[in-house]
């Protein structure tokens, strides 16, 4: 898909198919992740890719307020070393338009019980989690939410 296309019909999606999602199709969105730029390539991250079914439908019912996310077949939780959020934050938008390229579906997810995921994923206390991403097929095709005017949103030179 041509990028402003890709960067244009991004929807945050809630209701997913679960339909399985392709090996190849999974490469791609790895690959994202793995070109983000970091500051002076720290690559400061660790992604889980949660496929199991019934971890995914735990990890929903503890830790997310979106019932409709378990059905997504990938549930991909950021994991970051302390004070590396903005640069995890970078991979991630990364790999929600390499999804959206690949005509799935996703939802950037912040609020979440951070601590649930520790407990149900093993992850140590010194790592952070900024957001989980549910990916896969859209069962629904949100329209596009308005935009403020540009005018509202970049000045030039100075802030007022």
């Amino acid at each position: 898909m041509e990028f402003s296309k890709v960067i244009s019909s991004r929807r945050s999606i809630r209701k997913f198919k679960s339909d399985a999602i392709s090996p190849e199709k999974l490469e791609k969105l790895k690959a994202a992740l793995l070109i983000a730029p970091t500051g002076s390539n720290k690559q400061p991250f660790k992604f889980i890719f949660v496929t199991d079914a019934s971890l995914r439908k735990e990890l929903v019912l503890k830790a997310c307020h979106q019932p409709g996310f378990a059905d997504a077949p990938l549930i991909v939780v950021a994991c970051a070393q302390k004070g590396s959020s903005f640069d995890t934050a970078i991979a991630v938008d990364h790999l929600i338009l390499a999804a959206t390229d690949a005509g799935l579906g996703s939802c950037w997810v912040g609020w979440i019980e951070r601590e649930e995921i520790r407990l149900l994923l093993n992850i140590p206390a010194e790592i952070e989690i900024p957001v989980i991403v549910p990916i896969g097929y859209a069962d629904e095709a949100p329209d596009a939410r308005p935009r403020k005017p540009l005018s509202d949103l970049i000045v030039q030179n100075t802030y007022s």
